[in-house]
């Protein structure tokens, strides 16, 4: 009986690492990259509205085209009342010039609810330049940065 049982164990075991085989062989087939196929392409950043790039929190670590002389928006969300703002951290003012910011209160909600940072910018000249933003308690200095945003811009004439 013991025989009957070792040669049964030996066999299921020889099956199962028969089956693992095929499926590792199986796996490492299909993560194997395909030649030929082309990336897909990355929209671009922002949307354009009246002329103007607008770009907003999903546009953040991505790059974006403009023409010198256009305006571009960073629309980014905020809520004062606990402190933290918005600020530039990084900026070429020779290619990006801020023309403004201003807060929007939210339209719908309780007071202190959370609005929207808008920074407005008109480009320059040609250049690439990398604009970076923090939220931050500005008293607090550094170390109260809670994110960051950043976006490439590739000024083309």
């Amino acid at each position: 009986m013991s025989m009957i049982r070792k040669f049964s164990f030996r066999r299921v075991r020889s099956i199962w690492i028969a089956i693992l085989a095929i499926l590792t062989v199986s796996l490492a087939a299909g993560c194997a990259s395909k030649k030929g196929v082309e990336p897909v392409a990355t929209p671009p950043a922002g949307t354009r509205e009246n002329g103007t790039l607008v770009l907003t929190r999903a546009d953040n670590n991505r790059t974006a085209e403009l023409r010198v002389g256009e305006r571009l928006k960073v629309r980014l969300p905020e809520n004062p009342t606990t402190g933290f703002t918005w600020a530039i951290d990084e900026t070429n003012s020779r290619l990006l010039a801020l023309d403004g910011t201003e807060f929007t209160e939210p339209t719908e909600g309780s007071i202190g609810a959370r609005g929207q940072r808008i920074f407005t910018f008109t480009t320059l000249q040609p250049g690439e330049v990398a604009l970076k933003l923090k939220y931050w308690r500005f008293w607090e200095g550094d170390g109260s940065t809670t994110e960051r945003y950043a976006i490439t811009l590739k000024i083309v004439p």
